[in-house]
């Protein structure tokens, strides 16, 4: 529920700050076109949309911007398009053949829960109907259209209205000018406004006369195009025969200019990240690898001669005496940042010192962004009010500290999918910035060019080549090679190709469509070497290595902190089912992994023993709720020295291995269609050597889904001309997408998969195209379910953590019209560790081997208990979203116990009582009705001390996942919960309830909850599967307040406040 707007003192007040400015618009192209009216639509609630649009239209209407097409402009609210028949006035092309479109603009807030604004109600209902019988089909297909949308991030809907708009002119046929542009009032309207006005009329200048003289639009080509390529940076990478030695020419002849163009910087490009998951990480490193792979080929010509790719909190060491030094020749050095936000709008780690360094005054007055051009890219994640909150604020201070923004921010969203925001920008965001950089779009009436000077037939990375040096392996070089050109069409036969071809309703006789190059996506190597090492070079290293090693701080000493790079081999000490889940087939089970040499076989006959021991049927409801939720906490074992600690609310993440049954299928391929044998060691990016095997079991992610980008990398690797087109149809981003959720994204298809229903790309993939095709297995995060000061020791001595986790197990959709057409799909961390969990969870006797896990802490600064004991909590947590409360209160309750301790250690010293044993009433130098009142005094003071704690649960079955029963209702017994409140979401004859349910439908739940916000002022935890319930939890909070505040607004308001002091903190997973 956003608004996009400040408050009502500031309607007229800021009119200025979002004025257009007057300063020159830089054409795409510079042929004189004739002069052109631009309608500007407004939808406003509290003025500022009204006034950056009126702005924009006076500039126009005033003649302040030079070298502008547009010598008129009307501006509108958008209710008044019936009025002014607007849509009837774009039925056809411009009267004039010099432009082929008509250009709008609409400028949009949005307000109360995601609506439009009073004045722009009507149009936005009315174009999220279908086109009425009085118009064509595409009414807008002669508009060319740009949208600002205005929106606060600390509202749910964020820009709802605008993005909406924007959504359905091009399902009308418009012709988007630019990506919709979402400003932030949270962060600051201008930081977005002000490029958007820069850059929004040269842009629809040049898409209404993109086509002009050429008779109409430009046709679009969806044929294979065999031997030429888009030319930018951001089009797709080809290498041949005669592309790898093509000449390089520009891709366009430029005009004429008065100042030099740079031809290459004399820095390198900095490409700065800072992550807490690893996302951000991986895109940024995925930016500065492709960009180097281009500078290995000779045929390439890049702006930027190299890459700096480093954490946000290096920049002092590795990037600030560059940036501040100013360039030659007018010129900027080019800065890219990829951050996401964690917490309560916190940095991540490995940038805070760096946002730290931004925000200080100090900083202004040296500006030393002042020689630098940059791009900001931010993750974030919905599910959470401060929505990007960190990459805003570094966009933002570089802009203040003189940096020259080339493009808006752009914000990827984790709850919908970063790829649908991350994969339009790494593509085009080094073009821009080398644009910026070397002055090209400073220059009036120039054309930029591209950030590469493309060649005719588009040079790609280099080949990767492995260098076989082992003693059984060829002297032949084997090269990774990527081919734009399919053959002709012929049948094929594969699994895949004929679920491709059902699923889009094809006759024999038809070929599957093909697509056009630019709708698919850039391709990434996630390697820039991998390399086969002899007998005599390991050796070399071993001895290397081993004086590093001995360099290096041990695993027990003290001041070690372990991470992912550097983990924790921790041993698994027990483990329980915590759902209401039969033993027996971890019993089977556990007879296979018993055994001290437990193979990969033995592993794999241990999960089809739970396969078959809890069927899942397609329609039977009830047993897959059952048979597929089975959830285990497991006990770890921590170093004795104290090297790794953790607090209630973090979390721990884990290192898990590619199942074996996936490591056995690439291994068994690289050896029948390569000669690779699993125990020849690699170095793969000069790292030290392992053996192939252990680089496909533990480095490479082959379970889970894939993505578009590696599929397109896998297209290249076909050898069957259908199956490559099935696989660059499935890759593309527009005729592939509903495919692609259907075929890849519903049924969880993994790498494997794919091998398997496309058969020809084992053939032609070699070991250094499978390591450059994937990324990395990414670590598994789970919450802490324990205490330190309650679960300090094992009943061995031992030092240790516990964890909760779900095992994931599920059935897919179907696929098609056979309703039995989905698979079976488990965890790769939950599955494995149930296997090897197995004996624990038998309650065996006996010794057996020990299994273990890499572990390392993952703290989190938010979801702490408050300091203050008599702070009152709610604590929310439906599912496995109770496990970081079942360590709150074992917290809560020890330190109760030592509180209570010390209290009786102070009474004893002042006589009143002895630790163990009570002193006669006699010796007692007070009376009965004294020693009564001390008593009731120490009570009420305890009580004072201790604040309460109202706890909500919600699950499916109360007698089959209903989690820590046994501990919750002890807590309870015992005072430290104050109330429990459950919520079933499957009982057999009831209605279903989830905890959002019985917090706003419940009068105890509702005068409780009112209560403890209101009046004791507690502290509220959320923590949860982020599909909806956060949301669904914050919107109950705030039914139930606005009883009390009169209104919705206040409530929200009031629930606002909250998440500013802390009183109220989320901790979601998507």
């Amino acid at each position: 529920m956003n608004h996009g707007h400040v408050g009502k003192t500031n309607n007229r007040g800021h009119n200025n700050s979002h004025r257009c400015k007057s300063t020159s618009i830089v054409l795409s192209h510079n042929k004189q076109i004739a002069a052109m009216n631009l309608t500007i639509l407004y939808g406003s609630a509290t003025g500022n949309a009204e006034h950056i649009a009126k702005d924009l239209g006076e500039s126009i209407n005033e003649k302040k911007i030079s070298s502008c097409a547009f010598t008129s402009a009307t501006v509108l609210e958008l209710d008044q398009f019936k009025r002014k028949k607007l849509f009837e006035s774009w039925s056809s092309p411009p009267e004039d053949a010099k432009y082929t479109k008509h250009a709008l603009v609409v400028v949009c807030s949005t307000t109360g829960n995601g609506d439009a604004p009073e004045n722009a109600g009507r149009f936005v209902r009315f174009v999220k109907r279908k086109p009425p019988t009085t118009l064509s089909d595409a009414p807008m297909e002669h508009v060319a259209y740009s949208v600002l949308a205005l929106g606060d991030t600390n509202y749910d809907k964020f820009c709802e209205s605008g993005q909406l708009i924007d959504k359905k002119l091009k399902e009308w046929g418009g012709t988007r000018a630019m990506p919709v542009a979402c400003a932030d009032e949270a962060t600051g309207l201008e930081a977005t406004v002000e490029p958007w006005v820069e850059e929004v009329l040269g842009k629809l200048e040049a898409t209404c006369a993109a086509s002009a003289g050429g008779g109409g639009e430009e046709k679009k080509d969806d044929t294979v195009d065999a031997t030429t390529l888009p030319e930018q940076l951001d089009q797709k990478l080809v290498v041949t025969e005669e592309t790898a030695s093509a000449s390089v020419q520009l891709s366009s002849p430029a005009p004429a200019v008065t100042q030099e163009i740079a031809k290459e910087s004399t820095t390198s490009l900095y490409v700065l990240y800072g992550s807490a998951t690893g996302n951000a990480e991986h895109i940024a490193k995925d930016v500065a690898a492709t960009y180097e792979l281009y500078l290995k080929n000779p045929s390439f010509i890049g702006y930027f001669p190299s890459v700096v790719c480093c954490e946000l909190n290096d920049y002092k060491k590795k990037c600030l005496s560059q940036w501040e030094t100013e360039p030659p020749c007018n010129t900027k050095h080019g800065v890219i940042i990829v951050c996401s936000t964690t917490g309560n709008a916190d940095a991540p780690e490995n940038s805070d010192r760096f946002v730290r360094w931004l925000k200080r005054k100090t900083t202004d007055s040296t500006q030393p962004f002042k020689h630098c051009a940059y791009a900001v890219l931010a993750l974030g994640d919905t599910n959470y009010d401060v929505f990007c909150a960190t990459g805003k604020v570094i966009d933002k201070r570089l802009k203040e500290l003189g940096g020259t923004r080339c493009c808006p921010v752009a914000l990827a969203d984790e709850a919908t999918g970063l790829e649908e925001t991350v994969d339009p920008w790494t593509g085009s965001v080094i073009q821009k910035l080398a644009a910026e950089c070397n002055g090209s779009t400073r220059i009036q009436g120039s054309v930029a060019p591209p950030a590469v000077a493309a060649p005719v037939a588009v040079a790609a990375p280099p080949k990767t080549i492995v260098k076989e040096t082992s003693s059984s392996s060829s002297s032949e070089e084997k090269k990774m090679e990527f081919d734009e050109t399919v053959p002709a069409v012929m049948q094929s036969s594969s699994v895949g190709v004929a679920t491709i071809r059902n699923l889009l309703s094809l006759l024999p006789k038809d070929a599957i469509p093909a697509v056009d190059n630019k709708s698919l996506p850039s391709m990434v190597s996630s390697l820039s070497s991998c390399e086969l090492v002899n007998d005599e070079e390991l050796q070399g290293r071993e001895r290397e290595n081993s004086v590093a090693d001995n360099m290096t701080v041990s695993s027990g000493s003290s001041g070690f902190h372990y991470t992912l790079n550097k983990p924790y081999e921790s041993t698994v000490l027990s483990a329980r089912y915590l759902t209401k889940t039969n033993v027996e087939c971890a019993k089977k089970a556990s007879e296979l992994v018993l055994d001290s040499n437990t193979s990969d076989e033995k592993v794999v006959e241990a999960k089809n023993l739970y396969n078959n021991h809890f069927p899942l049927v397609f329609g039977d409801d009830i047993e897959c709720n059952k048979n597929g939720k089975r959830v285990i906490e497991m006990t770890l074992s921590l170093p004795d020295d104290f090297t790794l600690e953790y607090q209630p609310g973090d979390s721990v993440g884990l290192i898990v291995p590619n199942t074996p049954e996936a490591t056995i299928f690439i291994l068994s391929m690289l050896e029948k269609n390569h000669g690779v044998l699993p125990s020849q060691k690699i170095s793969v990016d000069s790292n030290h050597p392992i053996t192939v095997e252990e680089a496909i079991r533990t480095t490479i992610d082959l379970c889970s889904p894939m993505k578009k980008k590696r599929l397109f990398m896998l297209s290249q690797f076909a050898a069957d001309p259908e199956e490559a087109l099935a696989l660059r149809l499935l890759s593309s981003n527009e005729k592939g997408n509903d495919l692609f959720q259907r075929y890849v994204e519903d049924q969880n298809r993994t790498v494997i998969d794919i091998l398997k229903e496309f058969p020809s790309c084992q053939q032609l993939i070699t070991l250094e195209g499978l390591l450059g095709c994937l990324p990395a297995i990414p670590p598994r995060y789970y919450s802490v379910c324990s205490s330190p000061l309650a679960d300090r020791q094992a009943e061995n001595g031992s030092y240790h953590l516990k964890v909760a986790f779900s095992v994931v197990d599920f059935l897919t959709p179907s696929v098609s019209e056979d309703l039995n057409s989905g698979k079976r799909v488990g965890g790769l961390a939950t599955r494995y560790l149930e296997c090897i969990c197995s004996p624990f969870l038998n309650n065996p006797s006996g010794s057996f081997k020990v299994p273990t896990v890499q572990i390392f802490p993952k703290p989190t600064h938010e979801f702490r208990l408050p300091t203050n004991m008599s702070t009152p909590l709610i604590l929310i947590g439906p599912g496995t979203g109770i496990a970081p409360f079942i360590g709150f209160l074992s917290h809560r309750q020890a330190q109760i116990s030592s509180l209570e301790s010390f209290e009786a250690a102070e009474t004893a010293s002042e006589g009143t009582w002895r630790g163990g044993y009570e002193l006669d009433p006699e010796e007692l130098h007070i009376s009965k009705g004294d020693s009564t009142g001390l008593n009731l005094a120490l009570d009420y003071v305890r009580k004072q001390k201790t604040g309460e704690i109202d706890l909500y649960f919600g699950c499916r079955y109360s007698d089959h996942d209903y989690l820590y029963e046994d501990e919750l209702e002890a807590f309870k017994s015992t005072g430290i919960l104050s109330n429990l409140y459950t919520a079933f979401s499957r009982e057999h004859g009831k209605e279903k309830m989830y905890v959002q349910n019985i917090m706003q439908d419940k009068p105890e739940c509702k005068q409780r909850l009112t209560e403890m916000i209101l009046n004791k002022d507690a502290s509220v935890y959320v923590c949860g599967d982020g599909n909806a319930m956060g949301k669904d939890v914050q919107e109950a909070i705030v039914n139930v307040l606005a009883d009390k505040l009169e209104s919705k607004q206040s409530a929200l308001a009031y629930l606002d406040q909250m998440k500013t002091s802390g009183r109220f903190v989320l901790d979601i997973w998507s």
